[in-house]
């Protein structure tokens, strides 16, 4: 579809307005590749929800080409994480996000602590305890016909996931992280417009998870039990050990980031896979050698994050134009995914692109910062695409609720109809 340039630069002088980002998708990609091809490295001001009284809120580059996402995320000595991952700059709060918003040496250190975690006998563990939660939750709705498969899959499956990874069993508790969870990425959505500014919804999330996980790693630093939680707070790396603080800041960012993102991932293949029942067949046909071509595809065409942001740490050039020191620089993943000089016919869902041809940057443009629980979404995922398309055959979905956000590209509710198992 051509875009009509005459309505573009009022709304890329505000790219990360909420005016921009409650367009439909298909419009807001239109816009991406338009700066793809036009000018790919661009400044924008600073963003619609950002407090005006914050020192720090200024305007940022968008970075929208694969290979110059990829450039800055493999070279963190000259764009560094530790400023800040959002474009809604949230000072101090950010800090909470534990070894995303870190730079070397600490980054190394406190992620190689949580890889010493993942021996493969705790990592068949975990692959038993989705595998289990995956068919026990879609077993408990199979029957009900109808429903919202956010509420009754795709958020439960991840919260219950995980809370088994953390040792949690309290339901209220497990229950109490998933909305906290949802709640951190969706600073501007109207739904949680009732507890404040932008600002004072993300505070409000952080504090939520810091509550339970700083409570839960003191309780496993004490008395460790056979839990991701315990096994991190347990290991160590070149004799190094995280602190109860940080395991504790850790796992708020797993329970908040990782389930979020797996949750409104899976939501987005059931809508495609709606879209596109030919394609839903072929992966059914033979699953277990398809899945993965599959799964890669999801997150290629729909990546759960639209974007981290990088600081500059020194004058640099990238893309023809001068970053000057302390400048931000957005890397959006959602329009790297779409880049054209990577994937052949990019905005094309298909499941038969070869994972080894299909470089998505949903969990990053590589570096240090490549998302560490990427294996874990990638299996719930498989396992959850699995047990609902043999479960509930006839699955119908119907409208979305998008969440309204410039940072998650997330599902807020999707309606689905089935044929009700008999019980």
């Amino acid at each position: 579809m051509a875009l009509d340039t005459s309505t573009l630069e009022p709304i890329i002088d505000k790219f990360s307005s909420l005016r921009f980002w409650a367009l439909p998708p298909a419009e807001r990609l239109d816009y991406f590749t338009y700066l793809r091809e036009n000018d790919p490295i661009s400044w924008h001001g600073p963003p619609d929800s950002i407090d005006p009284s914050i020192p720090n809120a200024q305007g940022f580059w968008s970075v929208v080409k694969h290979a110059d996402i990829q450039y800055v995320s493999r070279n963190p000595q000259i764009f560094s994480s530790a400023e800040g991952v959002f474009i809604d700059d949230f000072p101090q709060l950010e800090q909470m996000l534990s070894f995303i918003v870190t730079d070397a040496p600490r980054h190394g250190q406190m992620r190689g602590v949580v890889s010493a975690a993942f021996t493969p006998k705790h990592t068949r563990k975990m692959e038993e305890d989705l595998n289990r939660i995956v068919a026990e939750t879609v077993d408990s709705v199979a029957h009900l016909g109808e429903g919202d498969l956010c509420q009754l899959i795709t958020k439960l499956v991840p919260g219950r996931v995980f809370a088994t990874y953390f040792g949690m069993t309290d339901p209220e508790q497990i229950q109490f992280v998933m909305d906290a969870a949802e709640q951190l990425g969706a600073w501007n959505d109207p739904e949680y417009a009732h507890i404040g500014s932008p600002l004072q919804v993300f505070a409000d999330a952080s504090m939520k998870l810091q509550s339970v996980a700083l409570e839960l790693a003191k309780q496993r630093r004490e008395n460790p039990t056979e839990d991701l939680m315990s096994w991190v707070a347990q290991a160590h790396y070149e004799g190094q050990k995280m602190t109860v603080e940080e395991v504790g800041v850790f796992f708020a960012l797993l329970a908040g980031a990782a389930n979020d993102t797996t949750r409104h991932g899976m939501a987005q293949g059931l809508i495609l896979f709606q879209q596109h029942p030919d394609q839903l067949a072929y992966v059914m046909e033979d699953f277990e050698n398809r899945w993965e071509d599959a799964v890669n595809e999801i997150l290629r065409f729909e990546p759960p994050l639209y974007h981290f942001r990088r600081t500059a740490t020194e004058d640099t050039e990238l893309g023809g134009k001068t970053i000057r020191k302390g400048e931000k620089l957005a890397l959006w993943y959602v329009s790297g995914c779409r880049d054209a000089e990577v994937f052949e016919n990019p905005d094309v869902f298909d499941v038969t692109r070869p994972s080894k041809a299909n470089p998505h940057q949903a969990f990053g443009g590589g570096g240090p910062h490549y998302c560490i629980g990427h294996m874990i979404g990638r299996s719930m995922l498989r396992a959850e695409m699995y047990e609902i398309y043999t479960r509930m055959r006839d699955l119908k979905v119907g409208e979305p609720v998008l969440m309204l956000s410039n940072f998650m590209n997330g599902v807020m509710k999707l309606p689905g109809t089935w044929t009700p198992e008999s019980r």
